[in-house]
């Protein structure tokens, strides 16, 4: 049995303590060797040798390392070392697009963590509320039609920074395209003015409102990837599909919903309708990132 420990005593008590581990101080990663030499007088008498591994330390950017301490605060259970190296390099990756900055809800779906920690909005540090049968793996979250749907706790009106009625942003990664009208965000209170509804399909039929009086964007066909749905300004929409299908109409902006912004369904003035059977792996709600979207795309995808 090797030693690790030397320890002297003066009438029976310890006085002093050489532990080899505490010798790991100020060294650099990796593996190294610790021998400690015991002399009498010039001579050698004892050698103990003993290897050790020093971790290298673990530095993670500020906002994901934030996201891994709100998860801690909440005991949510955080994902493997590998899942947290994964994530904190796509935040990295997709924070050098320009797109994080634009975002007020940034949700990441696919992976191994549980999906406790994948509902936590990494922009806002809450977390959103999963209802009914949702189905998560590593791909994604499904929904399935029924009952199964996401709260954003987003609502547009009280708790948009980026998100304005003039330059408002939806996105989503899908992972599993499937040929339905219904919503992968909605929002709707009775009103066609605030009318959110987020969907497409491989039909000509695909409906895109985005506060703007009820108007529709038409002809533009579900893909897998990424989805975004733009207000360039106060009288122009952009819709982009999976594979790079592009619809520009004109509307004028109309207003913005007070209600929560639900995700794989429609909040309809609190009933849940309009439920999708769509795969997402991720969903972003804030400002247009239309000149980040090639980026991004790249990155989400």
């Amino acid at each position: 049995m090797s030693v690790n420990k030397l320890v002297t005593k003066v009438d029976g008590v310890i006085n002093k303590t050489i532990d080899f581990n505490d010798l790991k101080a100020g060294l650099s990663a990796g593996a190294h060797t610790i021998t400690v030499e015991a002399f009498n007088g010039a001579a050698l008498v004892s050698t103990q040798t003993k290897n050790i591994t020093v971790a290298a330390v673990v530095s993670y950017d500020a906002d994901y390392q934030a996201v891994l301490d709100y998860a801690t605060a909440q005991s949510i259970a955080l994902p493997t070392s590998t899942q947290q190296d994964i994530d904190n390099q796509l935040l990295i990756d997709y924070k050098a697009t320009g797109a994080w900055a634009k975002d007020d809800v940034f949700l990441k779906f696919k992976g191994t963590a549980s999906a406790a920690f994948k509902l936590i909005c990494w922009k806002r540090l809450v977390k959103a509320v999963g209802y009914g049968g949702l189905t998560w793996s590593d791909s994604g979250v499904v929904g399935n039609g029924t009952n199964g749907y996401i709260d954003s706790l987003f609502n547009p009106t009280t708790n948009g920074v980026n998100y304005t009625l003039n330059n408002a942003g939806l996105v989503y990664v899908s992972t599993l395209s499937v040929n339905e009208i219904k919503a992968v965000f909605g929002s709707y209170e009775g009103s066609n003015d605030t009318y959110i509804l987020f969907k497409f399909s491989s039909s000509t039929e695909s409906y895109m409102y985005l506060h703007n009086g009820g108007n529709i964007v038409t002809g533009i066909p579900g893909e897998l990837g990424v989805n975004a749905l733009y207000r360039l300004s106060n009288s122009q929409l952009k819709g982009i599909s999976g594979d790079g299908t592009i619809k520009s109409p004109t509307y004028t902006a109309v207003g913005l919903p007070n209600q929560n912004i639900y995700i794989l369904g429609r909040n309809n003035s609190g009933t849940t309708d309009l439920l999708s059977t769509e795969r997402i792996s991720y969903a972003t709600l804030g400002s247009s990132k239309d000149a980040e979207h090639a980026a991004m795309k790249t990155v989400l995808e």
